[in-house]
């Protein structure tokens, strides 16, 4: 992975927004943990029980393009941030919202 083109705007732990409706029928509650180095921790919480992912990740654009090397699959997401604390993710056509981890920045 590239890690020249980093957005340290998007470094730090990310929580969906369980307000946002369609995020909390989409996802559910999920944290994603995006580091300097292009890892990114993928936890999903669901029914009591945490699925983590670990992830590596680079940015082109408003795009993260991601991967699971245990499993590999590329995967692209378009992103956007605004208020430097709100990350709307959009996959397949499905919008996601996140919130900034206020500890984590």
């Amino acid at each position: 992975m590239n890690f020249e083109n980093m957005n340290n705007e998007l470094v730090g732990i990310w929580n969906s927004d369980l307000d946002d409706e369609q995020t909390k029928n989409t996802i559910g509650k999920v944290v994603m943990t995006f580091t300097t180095d292009g890892q990114l921790i993928y936890d999903s919480y669901e029914e009591g029980k945490i699925q983590r992912m670990n992830l590596v990740y680079t940015i082109i654009g408003n795009t993260i393009i991601s991967d699971q090397p245990s499993h590999p699959q590329v995967q692209q997401t378009e992103f956007k941030i605004e208020n430097n604390d709100k990350l709307i993710m959009e996959f397949e056509g499905e919008k996601t919202v996140f919130t900034r981890n206020k500890s984590s920045k």
